[in-house]
């Protein structure tokens, strides 16, 4: 890369997603090149982007030369780096309008002006673009534009490469937290386990239009091993309780997110398989505190392993990401929670906390207390998506923000209370959870927001000159309280990447979406970081407890009527067998 920038040659980087071609290349321009000679633009593709928005986003980072000539300012070069190059829908004959556009740009160093159509001369400009291969949402690049670039290939690692990776990472978390020494061979063999459930995850639950959904890549076997990491000597008192830790977090990241019970079936199968092998211990000893009556342990009884930070409300910051060993407890300290949140909140929820809504919960909060973590919740509506999101932030202490969309509310709108959720999350000391529902998609381009958003955590050209100015003061007087080996070089742009940074660490994204219709898959189609950059949480239908639950909750009545009230319920479990659609909220 240093090569092609040092000589001007436009580039391209083509992987698999998770390979690491956008931290490599944002990186390097936002870290290690010369700051006086090169100017980084970096611009993210989605099926929505235009023609227009790319002119637009890369003029306005252009200064005027002279008539008819723009460039970055005097002895710079700017370096245009579009990342996902291949996701713009085609048009009517076959083109990309995005893509036409860099080539016009490539071939002649021209584009014409939007509003007289006058020649415009770019000049001092680099390109760099990474894209991964053809198919899943992405298309072929016509040879015509490719002819201008440098391909580079970045492959997929091996397995020994990502076991040196993850080995050096886990080995780093085990002893900072002064595990002891019999932890260091465990850890070893749980990023083995973890590589095996991986590749078999991809060589066994294919997408299909039905399981758009299932695309697994580096960011999932990286969710595993950041989940391990949030152990510490307080909340794993042995070597068993990290192995039921590695089998929480490997259900959570991949268990999660399947749909039909053959996927379930063969997921819990090979992951037991998994961990007698390779964390050679007997899945039933292991779990044998699930086990009911002494007997052998069965897939719904590791619906009882969860591990979360809430359980103990009297623990300091930051909170020990501790095993449930009472549901039952934890299901009063989850109702005392929600309690506390009704007499606060001006919207109270009416809620029955039983067992399947307690799980849910704590994989939302799962999903919160990891770094730059984002969550799909998927489910039809009613299933608790959004009150057991509410219910997260609260108990985590999160600010939550959710646009209140109306009859007028345009993209202005929207843009505007995007401004604001990111300013509050990033000039603020608080983490802070946006939470967004597919009935408040009135147009396809606030996807293409919460896109840019997940993938690179800002939204191009959405802030004036002004209010970035503004920003960059708020972010100065931040950055001068903090240790100096953090701290900027104070310049704007290395102000507003630090602003960009608390963005991405502060804000959770929980995206609430339904799976009924095509929509959801041709969004999935669209924007790639909907799944990738987000931990999937599927609602399935209620299990018979969580109905009894629900009935024993909700009906107060005479004998007489809760007879009546069985009745309707075993009609409801046989005739719907999907989440009550009124029962939780939505």
């Amino acid at each position: 890369m240093k090569m092609f920038l040092d000589h001007g040659k436009p580039c391209l980087f083509v992987g698999p997603t998770g390979t690491g071609k956008s931290i490599y290349i944002s990186d390097y321009l936002l870290n290690q090149v010369d700051q006086t000679k090169f100017k980084p633009v970096v611009i993210n593709y989605s099926a929505q982007t235009t023609a227009k928005q790319t002119q637009d986003i890369i003029m306005g980072k252009l200064d005027k030369r002279r008539k008819g000539v723009f460039g970055p300012p005097f002895g710079q070069k700017m370096v245009i780096y579009v990342d996902d190059l291949n996701m713009p829908m085609l048009e009517t004959y076959g083109a990309q309008p995005p893509i036409e556009l860099l080539r016009q740009w490539l071939d002649h160093w021209t584009w014409y002006d939007l509003k007289d159509c006058t020649s415009i001369k770019l000049v001092d400009t680099i390109f760099i673009g990474s894209m991964g291969p053809a198919g899943g949402g992405r298309n072929k690049i016509s040879p015509r534009f490719l002819r201008h670039l440098n391909l580079v290939s970045i492959n997929e690692f091996d397995d020994s490469t990502m076991s040196t990776i993850y080995n050096s990472i886990m080995s780093w978390h085990l002893s900072i937290k002064e595990f002891p020494p019999e932890f260091n061979t465990l850890g070893q063999s749980v990023v083995n386990a973890t590589l095996q459930v991986y590749k078999g995850a991809i060589k066994n639950l294919l997408p299909t239009p039905e399981k758009s959904h299932y695309l697994f890549n580096l960011r999932d076997f990286s969710r595993v091993i950041q989940g391990c990491c949030l152990s510490n000597t307080l909340s794993i008192e042995d070597t068993d309780a990290f192995r039921r830790l590695w089998v929480h977090e490997v259900f959570r990241v991949f268990y999660d997110r399947l749909v039909a019970d053959s996927d379930r079936d063969w997921l819990y199968t090979f992951t037991k398989e998994v961990t007698q092998r390779f964390l050679q211990r007997d899945f039933d000893v292991l779990f044998s505190s699930l086990a009911e009556d002494g007997q052998p342990i069965v897939e719904d009884n590791l619906r009882s392993l969860l591990f979360c930070d809430f359980s103990n409300p009297k623990a300091e910051f930051p909170k020990p990401y501790l095993e449930v060993k009472n549901i039952e407890k934890l299901r009063i300290l989850v109702e005392s929670q929600l309690e506390e949140f009704n007499n606060m909140s001006k919207k109270p929820m009416d809620l029955v906390m039983f067992r399947f809504a307690i799980e849910h919960v704590s994989r939302i909060s799962r999903i919160m207390k990891q770094p730059r973590s984002h969550a799909l919740l998927v489910g039809v509506g009613g299933s608790g998506r959004q009150s057991l999101t509410r219910l997260a932030a609260y108990m985590a202490d999160y600010v939550l923000f959710q646009v209140e969309i109306g009859k007028g509310y345009t993209s202005f709108e929207w843009r505007e209370d995007l401004k604001r959720i990111l300013r509050k999350s990033a000039e603020s000391e608080a983490h802070s959870c946006f939470l967004f529902t597919d009935t408040q998609i009135k147009e396809e381009n606030f996807l293409e927001d919460v896109n840019n958003l997940l993938n690179a955590g800002e939204v191009p050209n959405i802030f004036p000159q002004d209010e970035k100015q503004e920003i960059q003061d708020a972010m100065r007087k931040i950055d001068k309280t903090r240790d100096k080996s953090k701290q900027t070089d104070g310049t704007p742009l290395g102000l507003f990447n630090m602003f960009i940074d608390r963005v991405r660490d502060q804000l959770h994204i929980v995206l609430a979406m339904s799976p009924i219709g095509g929509a959801f898959r041709t969004r999935l189609r669209k924007f790639p970081s909907l799944v990738n950059c987000c931990t999937i949480d599927w609602f399935q239908a209620w299990p018979e407890d969580a109905w009894r639950s629900w009935h024993k909750g909700s009906w107060r009545m005479s004998s007489c009527q809760k007879n009546t009230g069985q009745e309707w319920l075993n009609y409801v479990k046989i005739s719907m067998k999907v989440p009550g659609r009124y029962l939780i909220g939505s």
